[in-house]
């Protein structure tokens, strides 16, 4: 099966490296903004029975809030399951509200469980992400396969 990694924006960078450390040269997006404030984001390259990596870290920033680039990876993600990807793994370094991973008051949000649906209803097949608030909580909210990785063990070195 075939390799595609596809950088979101922001994550182009990160995208680029570890396309060199896997010989592998991303897959081209086109992203158009429209005046109202939406926008539409595609690959440009065949997907077709492709093993498509999405890295997207979902932290806000300078540029995008949290929101704005789950709602954009959710439309990429959609898009590239159109196209016919045989498998899909998103790569979320950083995993928006996976803070809100319990009931604290009545009638909290479960946050985390609801972007994992949300992942999940558009065709995503795996996850990955870093430090997670709670692990077991993460992994609970998927019924997908969802990895959890650490970085302690990188940063102490």
């Amino acid at each position: 099966m075939r390799l595609v990694l596809l950088a979101l924006p922001g994550s182009e960078a990160a995208g680029a490296k570890i396309g060199r450390i896997l010989g592998v040269a991303p897959g081209r997006i086109e992203e158009r903004l429209f005046e109202d404030g939406e926008h539409k984001i595609r690959p440009l390259d065949s997907m077709r029975g492709g093993d498509v990596y999405l890295l997207q870290s979902l932290h806000g920033d300078q540029q995008r809030s949290p929101d704005e680039k789950l709602v954009s990876l959710l439309m990429l993600l959609g898009a590239v399951r159109d196209a016919s990807a045989a498998r899909i793994t998103v790569v979320a370094p950083y995993l928006c509200y996976a803070r809100k991973d319990a009931r604290t008051q009545v009638q909290d949000p479960v946050s985390s469980r609801y972007v994992a649906q949300l992942l999940e209803a558009v065709g995503c097949d795996r996850i990955v992400t870093m430090e997670v608030h709670n692990p077991a909580a993460y992994q609970n909210a998927f019924r997908i396969p969802a990895e959890h990785l650490e970085g302690t063990r990188l940063l102490g070195d």
